[in-house]
């Protein structure tokens, strides 16, 4: 399996406590663009609203793929809870954790379980959603696309059951979790619908990105209800592409990724 080595990511330069990222990835697949995307391209961070990763945020990565976000956060001194459901992807992810960031038992045999983890680092295996148990994960064709397995997106696609994790679960057990991200393919119009309003913005969840999946639901109304939500608790509520005064979003690629920040 190939790997690339980064001495260059993110905005923050100087917050980087390691010299080199050492990132394992499937060669000829979205693993690459995803690389260059969140480590090079910095589609989680907006520097011009002061969106950025900072030391000491635990942030709550939903949809953490091969880890690359994940990364960025351990390098610039944050902490991170990952989650990601898929066998081949959670394989990718504990190594490059492991890898830069190694438990303190990285080689006793838990430290090679989906469950290992690191005073810095803990991967749920899991999918995120409202509800404890069970559901059908739907898996990308081809050989190609490994980042957009979807519990909404079926279209004739194969799939897997995989467990579930409440969201309110979470936060309840890691009390200081102020940060989240999102990249989970549709699940986050439910989570941000039905989030309890009492953990957002100076209550717990000080900033949030996410992207918001049109492809799922392309309706605006249904995006702006939302957004008005969230504009309760955070005085920065950042998003492009979309104009409030239509009722579908038509473009392509049909996401847009939000920042929202106390």
């Amino acid at each position: 399996m190939p790997k690339v080595i980064l001495d260059k990511w993110g905005y923050k330069q100087e917050e980087h406590n390691i010299s080199n990222l050492i990132i394992h990835y499937r060669q000829g697949t979205t693993d690459e663009k995803v690389i260059d995307e969140v480590l090079i391209k910095n589609a989680y961070q907006k520097k011009k609203i002061g969106f950025l990763l900072e030391p000491n945020d635990l942030w709550l990565d939903l949809g953490a793929n091969i880890g690359t976000f994940a990364l960025n956060v351990l390098s610039c001194r944050g902490k991170v809870i990952v989650v990601e459901p898929e066998v081949q992807n959670l394989k990718l992810l504990r190594k490059n954790l492991s890898t830069n960031f190694p438990p303190p038992q990285a080689s006793s045999p838990q430290a090679s379980s989906p469950q290992a983890s690191s005073p810095d680092w803990i991967i749920i295996p899991k999918c995120v959603s409202t509800h404890n148990g069970t559901t059908k994960l739907f898996l990308c064709n081809g050989d190609y696309n490994k980042y957009r397995h979807s519990m909404h997106l079926n279209k004739g696609r194969k799939s897997i059951n995989v467990d579930t994790v409440d969201i309110h679960t979470i936060l309840n057990h890691y009390t200081h979790i102020n940060a989240i991200k999102m990249d989970i393919e549709g699940e986050e119009i439910n989570i941000l619908e039905n989030i309890v309003e009492e953990y957002l913005g100076k209550n717990q969840i000080e900033k949030m990105v996410f992207e918001y999946s049109f492809d799922v639901d392309p309706s605006i109304p249904r995006f702006m209800k939302i957004i008005k939500k969230l504009r309760k608790y955070y005085s920065i509520v950042h998003f492009t592409k979309v104009n409030p005064n239509e009722l579908e979003y038509k473009y392509f690629p049909p996401c847009v990724n939000v920042f929202c920040q106390v």
